[in-house]
């Protein structure tokens, strides 16, 4: 989509001044690299380790840019459609597309009735009036059911608020911008806010000033539902939508920078001398900013070493983080039960009749998988397999649980002993002969640990 709207931006009049007609067209393929690798790499630059519905989030409102872009350049009933269209059943994937969508319509009327086209007022009604039935629908019979205390608790220091005054919340608002441009991966705030600039001028010179408005009526809304505390304000998940789009806008300036070089053979060798500076500069940053764990991107793969190596009755601890997606990958199908801690997720996965799947239900809580590793050590007779979601939640058991080795190996399921005088502690636990006397047994016994990993 990004590629497509470069292709579309460089095909036209684009750039900070129109170009001849027989020369538009022959830069589209400068601006499609651009805005499509730009596109490319912005969740990666982003925020790699939330590569869930924030993914679909990016690409909707990049797709329905695009589409704003094809109604702009042909405006007809079938791309008013198909633009309405989109943003409606983006709205199943995407919390954000109403607000790209509209934004997308805000600035069709006001090009509109600047240019004083009433002849497209009907149209631009009609499809105003359906996309605003529409998301009306979606959000009460989804989206609105997702709301609850933990979840506006969680969110409650993202919005903005005038209680501590005007200047404040001015301040504010200007630091996480900065911030947030910042994390764009064009260098310092302002010089992404430069680019963004010169790519807003180039949307609007190439024939899309309601896509250029849409760019900037984005951050306007953002504001509004900040104070509202209805959406977080630039959180860096929860943004990643608007900073697809002020990447791939980005892009589209510093390839209207290059075009400008690139036309006279003067300033051609500072063009490219320029490209390449900034690739060296950016490309490298990208993938820097690309590389990492992403929360639970293995927990297939220990699914599976479990299924390979365990068998029927064995233990398997699952850390909150690798709950859903063991559900997920995990052959029984399970049961979803109402949620017995605060959480956002007001629902979780328990598997009925399976005692020796222990599951935990509690965030961020060592305790409360330690209690879990104990219940299933007891159940395995000092031996367990433990499968995480996060490489901090197995730091955690480490150091919180008192006697027990971990065996780890990368895509594997974590094996947990309990050696020596803990083994036998938990093997008395678990057949309920716990006294006084068996605790005296317990100094003099030492069980070896190789038996109980190979077992």
């Amino acid at each position: 989509a990004a590629w497509r709207l470069g292709a579309m931006l460089g095909g036209g009049s684009g750039g900070l001044k129109p170009s001849p007609p027989e020369h538009r067209g022959r830069w589209a393929w400068l601006y499609g690299l651009a805005c499509g690798i730009a596109g490319a790499a912005s969740v990666a630059v982003l925020d790699h380790t939330w590569l869930k519905q924030y993914t679909a989030e990016a690409f909707v409102a990049v797709a329905l840019a695009l589409l704003l872009a094809r109604v702009e350049r042909a405006w007809s009933w079938p791309t008013l459609a198909a633009y309405a269209a989109a943003g409606a059943a983006g709205f199943l994937v995407s919390n954000t597309a109403p607000l790209v969508s509209a934004a997308g319509l805000g600035g069709l009327w006001l090009v509109t009735l600047a240019a004083r086209r009433w002849s497209r007022l009907p149209a631009l009604a009609a499809t105003t009036v359906v996309l605003g039935l529409a998301d009306l629908v979606v959000y009460q019979a989804l989206a609105n059911n997702g709301g609850n205390p933990a979840l506006r608790g969680y969110w409650r220091l993202r919005y903005l608020s005038l209680d501590d005054g005007v200047g404040a919340a001015a301040h504010l608002v200007w630091r996480r911008l900065a911030a947030e441009l910042g994390s764009l991966g064009w260098g310092p705030w302002w010089l992404a806010l430069a680019l963004i600039g010169v790519g807003l001028v180039a949307l609007w010179r190439a024939g899309l000033p309601a896509l250029a408005l849409a760019a900037a009526a984005v951050a306007a809304e953002l504001v509004v539902l900040g104070f509202a505390g209805a959406y977080p304000f630039l959180e860096r998940r929860t943004a990643i939508f608007y900073a697809a789009l002020l990447t791939v806008t980005a892009a589209a300036g510093l390839a209207t920078l290059a075009r400008l070089g690139l036309e006279h053979r003067a300033t051609a060798p500072l063009a490219v001398a320029g490209l390449v500076v900034a690739g060296v500069l950016l490309v490298p940053g990208w993938a820097r900013a690309g590389r990492g764990d992403i929360p639970g991107e293995d927990v297939k793969a220990q699914v599976a070493d479990v299924l390979a190596r365990n068998r029927p009755g064995d233990p398997v601890l699952v850390t909150f983080a690798a709950t859903f997606s063991f559900a997920y990958y995990w052959p029984d199908r399970p049961t979803f039960v109402p949620t017995t801690v605060p959480t956002a997720v007001g629902f979780m996965p328990t598997f009925p009749g399976r005692p020796e799947l222990v599951l935990v239900h509690q965030p961020r809580s060592a305790r409360a998988m330690v209690e879990g590793l104990d219940r299933a050590l007891r159940l395995g007779r000092g031996r367990a397999l433990v499968v995480t979601g996060s490489p901090d939640e197995l730091r955690a058991l480490r150091r919180r649980a008192e006697g027990v080795r971990f065996v780890a190996r990368p895509g594997r399921a974590t094996v947990a002993v309990a050696s020596g005088t803990a083994a036998l502690h938990l093997a008395l636990r678990a057949v309920g002969v716990m006294d006084a006397r068996a605790r005296g047994l317990v100094v003099q016994a030492v069980l070896p640990a190789k038996a109980l990993v190979g077992a």
